[in-house]
This record gives structure tokens, C-alpha cells and sequence, in this order.
């Protein structure tokens, strides 16, 4: 029996109880295909199909004066992609078809990642934070900050994985941190020689066994204490409003907010922008890495299918250039600016 794909997006959203608005816009993709006329049943949906229809989208905005055609059939690409892996996931189809490149879109948003000038001097700041009331843990909180921002940038967490500020968040325990090569997950058959780490989603819940590279391991070992409690979280310092202290660490790094290109608009930074900044770098060293590392619905597949995608995440991991600044701890130069050998003085008041 074939499956349409109305029946396919109305059992998908179910699945992930998404927000309205996200349902919102996978209805006006159903309507865009029904005015395409899409009779094509999922196993048959090919990339011919899609490329048709895709390019349909595109003409139609154009048609009606769209300001930006190639934002619109790129979002509807995302949403065929979405439903299509779930599909897979849960064998409605025997395989992911081949998707059509992205087309061309004006980014009317404006800038939403950090580039790594400015990590390397957030990274930098962190030495200039001031110690907040009542501290009493054994580091400066600056070294707490500088390796949250690596495990951000490396794996694209939410905020409440590494700080938990609210009473169904799971932060990271000293227990999800695994020191050996073998990885937890004995799915897996690759092996790190830095160590293997474990989080959950906060928003999916999905779980995640992935590689330590050089520099998370240095970092995560730089506060690590002498006997840690398994129980423990590994992060300190996020406070019960991590973006705020975010936020001081922007203005201590003078780095400038974010604009709206159209509107000018100017917006703060948040921590939830690594995840942006993330996936730029990821799909800049390996196309379509971004997908897996960060667990997005397109990427969503089953333990049958996940030894499949696994190597592509590991090698991304394992491989990605890391900001100038996230190397000084890895070469031994802790405290140091990695160029020129300049001290920093942590704040202490």
C-alpha cells in the first residue's frame, strides 16, 4: 500500500510534537505540492520528482513578486528531507532519495554565528571575569567558560546541557565522561584515543555517545578535579542566566551585537547562536556533517541505520580546525596567549 505524503507529515508531526508555527509552515508545504499536483506516492519520490517540484516552488514564488524565491524552496526542501528520513527511519521507504543542491537565497536575517576572530577574543575575555558572590569551587570561572565555549563550538549543545537552569534539564555528569577508547555506545566501531562524552538533547531527548578530540579532552581535563563525584555536573559558573553572563563575557570581548541586514535591527548574542556557529563551521570543513552532528530531524536515524552515519560525524569531529585561542591549552600554554607568550591575569574581585 503506498503511502501519500499528507498522511506521511501528519504522522511525522505527531512524532515530534513540534511547535505550532513549525506546523504552520509543513501545512503550507502540503498546499504548495497540491498545487504542483503531487500525486507521487513516498517510495516512488525520486530526485526527479523533487527537483521538479522544488523548481516549481521556486518559479511560483517568483511569480508572485516573492522577495526571496530561494529561501522559500529551500525551506521546503528541509521539510521533504525531514519527512523523508523519518519515512526511512520507520521503513515506509528502502532508501533516502538524492536530494537537489540548495538554491540560492538572499540571507535576510543577517549574520547569526560567531566567526573565530571573535571566539578567540570571547575566549580571551573569559580571564577578565570577574569571580561571582559567594564562589567557592577550586578554578577561576573563566576556566568553566572557556571550555563550555569548545564544547560548544565541537558539538552545537543546548545551553541546558551544559548549565542546568531549569528542572527537566540534564546537564553533563563527571559519569557521561568515558576516559577509554572504546566508545559507551558499542554500536560504534570507531575508537578515540581522547575519550568519548554523552549527552541528551534537551529539546528531542535524543541521546548522543561522541568522539573527544584533542582539545575537548584538554579542556574538559584542565577542570576536572582531583576526586570527581560521578553525580557532579562538569560545568560551573552558568549561574541561573547563563546568556546573561554571555552577554557581560560580549561586552568584555567588545564583541560587536548581531544586525538584521533589512531592518537593522540589533540583537545581543546568545549562547544558542554556537549552535548556528556550529553547523557553519561543520558544513564548511564537511558538507552535510552539520546534519548529524547536531541531531537535527533529517539527520534522525534508527541504531539499524546509525552505524551508517556515524563515520561521518567521527571523522568531522576528530578533523575540524579548531579558533587559534582553543589551542593554546592543547599546546600546553594555559593562560597564555598562544602567539606571543602574553600572560593573562585572571580577574578576582
Amino acid at each position: 500500500m503506498s503511502t501519500i505524503l499528507e498522511t506521511a507529515v501528519a504522522k511525522y508531526l505527531r512524532s515530534g510534537n513540534p511547535a505550532q508555527r513549525t506546523r504552520e509552515e509543513y501545512s503550507t508545504t502540503l498546499r504548495k505540492w497540491e498545487r504542483w499536483g503531487g500525486g507521487v506516492p513516498l517510495e516512488k519520490l525520486g530526485r526527479k520528482e523533487i527537483r521538479e517540484f522544488l523548481d516549481w516552488v521556486y518559479e511560483d514564488a517568483v511569480a508572485e513578486q516573492g522577495s526571496n524565491p530561494g529561501r522559500t524552496a529551500n525551506k521546503v526542501r528541509s521539510h521533504l528531507r525531514a519527512v523523508m528520513s523519518w519515512a526511512w527511519e520507520h521503513d515506509i521507504v528502502e532508501a533516502l532519495p538524492r536530494f537537489p543542491k540548495l538554491k540560492l537565497q538572499r540571507d535576510v536575517a543577517g549574520r547569526h554565528y560567531l566567526t573565530k576572530a571573535e571566539i578567540n577574543s570571547l575566549y580571551f575575555a573569559t580571564h577578565q571575569m570577574k569571580r561571582p558572590r559567594g564562589w567557592k569551587h577550586p578554578f577561576h570561572i573563566g576556566r568553566y567558560w572557556r571550555c563550555a565555549m569548545v564544547v560548544f563550538f565541537n558539538y552545537g549543545v543546548d545551553t541546558g546541557t551544559v548549565w542546568k537552569t531549569e528542572p527537566f534539564h540534564e546537564p553533563i555528569l563527571w559519569r557521561h565522561i568515558s576516559w577509554g577508547k572504546q566508545s559507551p555506545d558499542r554500536e560504534m566501531k570507531e575508537h578515540s584515543r581522547w575519550g568519548w562524552l554523552f549527552y541528551r538533547r534537551t529539546k528531542t531527548r535524543k541521546t548522543f555517545y561522541r568522539p573527544m578530540n584533542r582539545t575537548v579532552h584538554a579542556h574538559i581535563q584542565n577542570i576536572m578535579p582531583a576526586n570527581p563525584d560521578p553525580d557532579a555536573p562538569v560545568f560551573l559558573g552558568g549561574g541561573t542566566r547563563p546568556n546573561n553572563r554571555f552577554r557581560t563575557l560580549c561586552s568584555l570581548a567588545e564583541t560587536g551585537a548581531k544586525a538584521n541586514i533589512e531592518t537593522g535591527e540589533v540583537r545581543p548574542w546568545v549562547l544558542k547562536d554556537f549552535r548556528k556557529t556550529c553547523a557553519t563551521f561543520y558544513d564548511e570543513h564537511i558538507p552535510e556533517s552539520s546534519v548529524e552532528i547536531l541531531g537535527h530531524s533529517a539527520g534522525g536515524v534508527t541504531y539499524r541505520h546509525y552505524a551508517h552515519r556515524a563515520p561521518l560525524a567521527f571523522k568531522a569531529i576528530m578533523t575540524i580546525p579548531q579558533p587559534s585561542a582553543f589551542a593554546a591549552l592543547a599546546r600546553g600554554f594555559d593562560g597564555q596567549c598562544p602567539c606571543c607568550r602574553r600572560r593573562f591575569n585572571d580577574a578576582v574581585g
